[in-house]
């Protein structure tokens, strides 16, 4: 029975699939191939959101491993939010350089199932994949110091904040789209987060309470 670390995942994570998703096609190539070669039925890599969002879709993988930044401009909660979207029963992997207050934040948002720092020995990746596939946990230290590290201004990120100030000018979601090079879909979703953190109902109410952010006295 194969063990722990480079030797094989454990065998009760062998029955999982697993998809890669990750910005550079080279490493998302190079990671799914090595994880496959360790006992796992790997469905496929990919470095587009489109193109994982579909494959999440149709095939409804076990597990999916991914770095945020694929999702290009979008902030992580956006990119995690599609993913689950998606399929709703996948587990999430997040791979990622590092882990700040937003993605510390959508990590728990959307439910993620574990955070692997691009740091990680392989023996380390291969083990929290088994574990994501038995069901458990896992998260480093530094997700639980983006969550306690202090939020400003309503711990709006900052393209949420770039959006309310589109917002606050009147301009309309697809203005907004097109001046910040994101899609529709991503402004209504920082829209609706904005309303959720500000605690306000409407634009008139979110440009109010903006400029009291920039003016406070």
């Amino acid at each position: 029975m194969p063990g722990d670390g480079a030797d094989g995942l454990r065998a009760d994570a062998h029955g999982a699939t697993l998809a890669v998703a990750l910005p550079e096609q080279l490493i998302a190539e190079a990671l799914a191939r090595l994880i496959g070669a360790h006992g796992l039925h790997v469905v496929g890599w990919y470095s587009s959101m489109a193109a994982v969002l579909e494959k999440l879709r149709r095939c409804r993988p076990g597990i999916v491993v991914v770095d945020p930044a694929i999702g290009g401009a979008d902030e992580p909660a956006v990119v995690l939010d599609a993913l689950r979207s998606a399929s709703a029963d996948t587990r999430i992997v997040v791979l990622s350089h590092e882990v700040d207050c937003d993605l510390a934040h959508a990590v728990v948002d959307a439910g993620v199932s574990a955070v692997i720092p691009t740091s990680s020995h392989f023996d380390d990746v291969l083990r929290t994949i088994a574990d994501v596939a038995e069901g458990r946990t896992s998260f480093p230290a530094s997700v639980l110091a983006g969550l306690n590290a202090p939020r400003e201004n309503h711990g709006l990120s900052r393209r949420q904040i770039e959006v309310l100030e589109h917002l606050a000018a009147g301009r309309s979601n697809q203005e907004i789209a097109r001046d910040l090079y994101i899609s529709p879909n991503t402004v209504k979703f920082h829209v609706r987060a904005i309303y959720d953190r500000m605690g306000v109902h409407n634009r008139v109410e979110a440009a109010r309470l903006l400029e009291k952010l920039h003016h406070p006295h």
